[in-house]
């Protein structure tokens, strides 16, 4: 494994997801969020805890480039092999979770295709910059 290139790819997949989790779910889901408020944390609170977000955040940026790397096949283009792997790691994680949770938790459905439809393209594009950044 090429450290340097996984630490960069996993750098990269780490600012990515930050940014589309704030578009997502900052702008894009604030509204319904704000239907459901009685269920969150209030702001404060949230706020002074979310380094342990953040730490999550970069915990699975690392294991995602890990992962991706001891899958990765040679002489294949690397944004196509990104691609493919978020698309499947997006499938295993935004879905089945997502369908729990909106079990569990009494949200509109909108919000639930809301999370998939998030943690479907976090994944996409930390598998795309994976396979730009990492190429053995």
């Amino acid at each position: 494994m090429n450290v340097k290139r996984w630490f960069l790819a996993s750098l990269a997949a780490f600012v990515v997801i930050s940014a589309l989790d704030w578009l997502a779910h900052m702008q894009l889901l604030k509204g319904l969020y704000g239907q459901t408020s009685a269920l969150w944390r209030p702001q404060a609170q949230a706020i002074h805890i979310c380094w342990l977000m953040k730490a999550g955040t970069a915990f699975f940026a690392g294991l995602f480039t890990f992962i991706y790397d001891k899958g990765y096949e040679a002489g294949k283009p690397g944004l196509g092999q990104g691609l493919r792997y978020g698309f499947l790691i997006g499938l295993l994680i935004s879905a089945p979770y997502v369908t729990i949770w909106y079990v569990v938790l009494p949200i509109p459905f909108k919000l639930a295709l809301g999370w998939v439809a998030s943690g479907m393209v976090d994944c996409l594009a930390a598998g795309a910059v994976a396979g730009l950044i990492y190429r053995p």
